[in-house]
């Protein structure tokens, strides 16, 4: 039986899939192409010839990440019509658990600071997130600046390595010292 090739859409999106993981373990600058290219099963080279560069890579990276935090509001909307806001929020809670969305958000903006082709693309994305998530809810505008203000604190304190298990609220008071009484 002969084997099947891989397509290049079907390659780039496993090297997107990996990329988002290589980035945000290391950063754009001293993620390796090589590392995307061997967990790929691929040269480097070719993975230079889907993208153009490292930081084309990195780009379709953040086009990912905005796909699967819109596919999170729709999926929430679809189930939850009435007020979805609760279940956008839960559902991205779930999305960011294994820490790929969080250190690849961090790191890009962190490049973004210096790099004003990743900002103006950070910026398209939440404006992107915030537009889908008023879109498919009723929330006002203070409401959805509230929710991605909560979003960015869950961000934050998962980057921290903070227990959420409890929610938020209890993450952010278990940061807070204790008085000791005497």
């Amino acid at each position: 039986m002969a084997t099947q090739r891989s397509t290049a859409p079907r390659r780039r999106t496993d090297a997107v899939d990996i990329g988002m993981r290589v980035f945000a373990d290391n950063g754009l600058t001293t993620a390796s192409m090589q590392k995307v290219a061997d967990q790929m099963g691929v040269s480097q080279p070719y993975v230079f010839r889907l993208f153009g560069s490292k930081r084309g890579l990195f780009l379709a990276c953040l086009d990912e990440l905005e796909a699967r935090i819109r596919q999170v509001l729709r999926r929430a909307a679809a189930e939850h019509p009435e007020d979805p806001l609760p279940a956008m929020r839960a559902d991205f809670r779930a999305l960011i658990a294994d820490g790929v969305v969080t250190g690849l958000w961090l790191q890009a903006c962190a490049v973004a600071r210096s790099d004003e082709v990743v900002a103006a693309r950070c910026r398209a994305l939440l404006g992107g997130i915030l537009d889908e998530a008023g879109r498919l809810s009723t929330a006002a505008p203070r409401q959805l600046r509230d929710t991605l203000a909560l979003g960015a604190l869950v961000v934050m304190l998962q980057a921290l390595g903070m227990d959420l298990s409890g929610g938020s609220q209890a993450a952010v008071d278990s940061l807070r010292p204790t008085e000791v009484t005497v």
